[in-house]
C-alpha cells in the first residue's frame, strides 16, 4: 500500500466545497495550504479514484509525480503526488 497527495490549485470557492464534500466519502485528511488544499489518502488506489470521479464533475490538468519516502521492510516506499490545476 502506497499512500497519495493531491494537490488542488486554481478552484474556487464552490467548486473546492464540492471537492472537500466528496473527499469526506474517501476519508481523506485535509490540509490547507497558502497555495490550494491538499488532500492525503492512506492508498493511491483510493485517490486515482477519487480524481476519476471528481473528472465527471470538474474540468483540471492532470500530473503525477512521486516522493521517495525510503525504505520499508527492504522495500523502496512511495508518496504518489497529483497535481490537480484547473483549466
Amino acid at each position: 500500500m502506497h499512500p497519495a497527495k493531491i494537490q488542488l490549485r486554481g478552484f474556487d470557492e464552490s467548486e473546492i466545497s464540492k471537492v472537500l464534500k466528496r473527499a469526506g466519502e474517501f476519508k481523506a485528511e485535509i490540509v490547507k495550504t497558502k497555495d490550494g488544499f491538499d488532500l492525503f489518502f492512506e492508498d493511491v488506489e483510493n485517490a486515482r479514484l477519487f480524481i476519476s470521479k471528481l473528472q465527471k464533475e470538474l474540468r483540471f490538468e492532470k500530473k503525477m509525480s512521486t516522493e521517495n519516502l525510503g525504505f520499508k521492510k527492504g522495500r523502496m516506499h512511495f508518496l504518489f503526488v497529483y497535481s490537480l490545476r484547473k483549466i
